[in-house]
């Protein structure tokens, strides 16, 4: 629990053990010492990447204004009163505009 503490997995103590058993099993190496097969714990410098924080943005309690909608702006413009014939006639005429645009 104290390597836990330390940084250490678990499941480093685990493998240690199976070694340990293994060795115990082992009639030429029962009286000698088991430290060479027995890992090793090191520490490791892991450098972490420090995030960037947004800017903060300033605190406003009131929401932004609502943009018109298509109807809205028709009825600025009159044109929502158009009949369909003027419409399309108005159309027309802005595309013909265009293309006097471009070819001049």
């Amino acid at each position: 629990v104290e390597d836990c503490f330390r940084n250490y997995h678990p499941v480093y103590h685990i493998k240690a053990l199976m070694i340990k058993r293994e060795l115990e099993k082992d009639e030429t190496l029962k009286n000698e010492s088991w430290e060479r097969f027995l890992p090793k714990f090191k520490k490791k410098n892991v450098q972490r990447q420090k995030r960037n924080k947004k800017a903060a943005k300033e605190y406003t309690p009131f929401p932004p204004a609502q943009t018109p909608r298509k109807i809205d702006e028709q009825l600025e413009s009159g044109e929502y009163f158009l009949s369909q014939e003027e419409k399309q006639a108005k159309k027309l005429q802005q595309r013909e505009d265009k293309q006097s645009e471009g070819r001049a």
